[in-house]
């Protein structure tokens, strides 16, 4: 993630068993049936795809996991490049989570988002995000895409100098704000292309389905069965559009909608920050005792005036080396925006900033959103999700860039600002450039498809999932009418339940299910906020002792 612009943070700145026989499926599908073609770069020819049967019929050495030795691990290889079978291979590793039944009837593929996300984490926790009835029948499959985590991973810069850019704020509308912008935007196009040169053309989500379709030849599953959230959902259409006949029981959370580009995915998620900011100040008014004000409109000015003088004088924090700039501010509110339980600690962090010109939690939190522990980062996610991104997506033009950041600044007047200049497109200065974006997904010929939006969603606006829903030529559209991040999780029985029927019998849930949030959801959120609010600041929890939240 680009931790530094507001367009393109969310965007540029929301992944076998022995001996298996080769099983390419019944039907022809070899990568062009289906809806859409799939984009030309990477789409193997008739005789290519013949020769990848070493990929589906390798060996795979499952062993217990070092951190995890319940579950098991392992490695496989997939081409580099599809259209070269015979070329280079990279390494694809995964965690299998056996089920806790001992007789799965079938293998549950997972991907967390990002994209960058590792699916081997997810499946590590695999009890935080799944029902006990779905880790009973299903091996739940974890696996980090190429580029990520475990596999072959992509590399740009070093755990400092990516400490040094993330922490960064410039002024966009002067000259020497642009000017270190395009500096730092050259040193980490330098070093990916230096560590990582030869990985970058081929890190796209349709190397990546192919991957998953390798792994699911692997594990002797004819059929696909895969949960996306997020990014994840992405991955799981392509996979759906090139091997329809293979698309077994998908699950897709928190669409995303691949047909638009990157400045218009970058603003539509701004502007869901905004939108979820203004529901997060109401929450905040209605307990009392708000630190931003008594208003939803007061707490808005409130929010603005500490992003500016965050700007031009950061706040002071534990750590004197690192005061809590805008940049930083602005990511530790937006991570709030993830989930309604989050949203008490952000009172905390908001009672620190303006009682005691202390940012100190709030910095924790924007280091919780970046992935970091002290000076280091837990993993590669911030630079995968950059460079899969420039994979799947062309650069944005000048023209269109502009267009979006007027409208930013319109209409998203807390996120958007920043918005008061152009910054140097990363992708731009990448050698290779695809030639159109990923979508639309259309899938044709595809076994039903399980799509989730959550009404309030600001990391995948809830338009997304309306609009994959409606690109998918089969498919179901489940809706829950919460905020934050994804469903299926938090959404509590009337989401869940139909979900896991479907992936245990098949039983495809009915199409426009529409679920409100449960009572009881909102009266405990409700009522954590009230006891948080009476607890003094010092008794409150510091984020680093809370779990990480899941940044998709």
């Amino acid at each position: 993630m680009n931790l530094r612009k507001p367009m393109a943070s969310f965007f540029a700145a929301a992944m076998l068993l022995a001996g298996c026989s080769l099983d390419l499926g019944a039907s022809n599908d070899n990568g062009s049936a289906g809806g859409a073609s799939p984009r030309g770069n990477q789409s193997p020819s008739a005789t290519a795809f013949d020769k990848l049967g070493d990929f589906y019929n390798q060996k795979v050495a499952w062993s217990k996991c070092k951190a995890h030795p319940a579950n098991e691990c392992a490695d496989v290889k997939v081409p580099l490049d599809y259209k070269k079978p015979g070329g280079k291979t990279i390494a694809i590793a995964m965690m299998k989570v056996p089920a806790k039944s001992g007789k799965p009837i079938g293998t549950l593929f997972v991907n967390p988002g990002g994209p960058g996300g590792s699916g081997i984490d997810l499946a590590a926790n695999a009890s935080e995000s799944f029902s006990a009835s779905v880790r009973s029948k299903y091996d739940i499959v974890g696996f980090d895409p190429r580029g990520v985590g475990s596999s072959t991973a992509v590399d740009c810069v070093s755990d400092a100098e990516l400490a040094k850019i993330a922490d960064t704020d410039v002024d966009l509308s002067t000259p020497e704000g642009r000017q270190t912008d395009k500096a730092i935007t050259e040193q980490e196009a330098k070093g990916c292309q230096e560590k990582s040169g030869n990985l970058l053309p081929y890190l796209g989500t349709e190397s990546a389905a192919r991957d998953l379709d390798v792994l699911r030849g692997l594990v002797g599953d004819k059929k696909l069965n895969y949960f996306g959230f997020s990014y994840g959902t992405s991955l799981g259409g392509m996979y759906a559009n090139l091997f329809p006949k293979k698309a077994g029981r998908l699950v897709l959370d928190g669409a995303l909608d691949p047909q638009f580009g990157g400045a218009r995915m970058g603003y539509e998620q701004t502007i869901g920050f905004e939108k979820a900011f203004e529901r997060y100040a109401e929450y905040c008014v209605k307990g009392g005792n708000c630190p931003l004000g008594s208003s939803v409109d007061a707490a808005k000015k409130k929010m603005r005036a500490l992003f500016d003088q965050a700007f031009k004088k950061p706040f002071p924090t534990a750590d004197p080396k690192r005061p809590l700039n805008r940049n930083m501010l602005k990511y530790g509110v937006m991570l709030a925006m993830y989930s309604t339980a989050y949203r008490p600690y952000l009172d905390t962090g908001l009672s620190q900033l303006i009682k005691n010109n202390d940012g100190s939690f709030l910095l924790g939190w924007y280091d919780l959103a970046s992935g970091r522990q002290g000076g280091k980062f837990k993993n590669n996610s911030n630079e995968a999700r950059t460079a899969i991104n420039c994979a799947d997506y062309p650069a944005s033009s000048p023209s269109v860039t502009k267009k979006y950041q007027e409208k930013l600044k319109k209409e998203a007047p807390l996120f958007g600002a920043g918005s008061d200049g152009e910054g140097t497109d990363l992708c731009s200065l990448l050698p290779y450039h695809p030639k159109s974006n990923p979508g639309p997904y259309t899938a044709k010929g595809s076994a039903p498809i399980v799509v989730i939006g959550t009404r309030h969603d600001p990391a995948t606006p809830y338009s997304w999932a309306q609009a994959l829903h409606k690109s998918l030529s089969n498919s179901v559209l489940l809706t829950w009418e919460g905020d934050g991040h994804l469903a299926y999780s938090r959404a509590g029985s009337c989401i869940q339940s139909p979900v896991d029927k479907y992936l245990l019998t098949g039983e495809v849930p009915k199409d426009g299910l529409v679920c409100p949030v449960e009572q009881k959801q909102g009266q405990e959120a409700q009522k954590q906020g009230d006891l948080d609010r009476k607890a003094s600041v010092k008794d409150k929890l510091s984020p680093e002792s809370q779990p990480p939240p899941v940044i998709r």
